[in-house]
């Protein structure tokens, strides 16, 4: 099941939960920033409600950061510092 949280500024959890819906992914990719959207396909919610994530990354980041997910070995996953 594909689902995405965030904890705010405020410390205030929010999360999207897409249950088993299929999804829709969109990467997009500028000199500066990556976004990726996640959306659940065939959401009969009104627009405003609809499922999604969106994330914007600062492409010298997400570059590094897909860089050492590539060395690691065997476990998926974030890594605990």
């Amino acid at each position: 099941m594909s689902h995405a949280i965030i904890r705010g500024g405020d410390g205030r959890r929010h999360e999207v939960d897409f249950e088993d819906a299929e999804i829709h992914i969109e990467v997009y990719s500028s000199d500066e920033t990556v976004q990726i959207i996640v959306e659940a396909r065939n959401d009969l919610a009104p627009s405003d409600r609809r499922r999604f994530a969106l994330l914007n990354i600062p492409k010298h980041l997400f570059s590094s950061a897909l860089g050492e997910a590539a060395q690691r070995e065997g476990t998926p996953g974030p890594r605990r510092a």
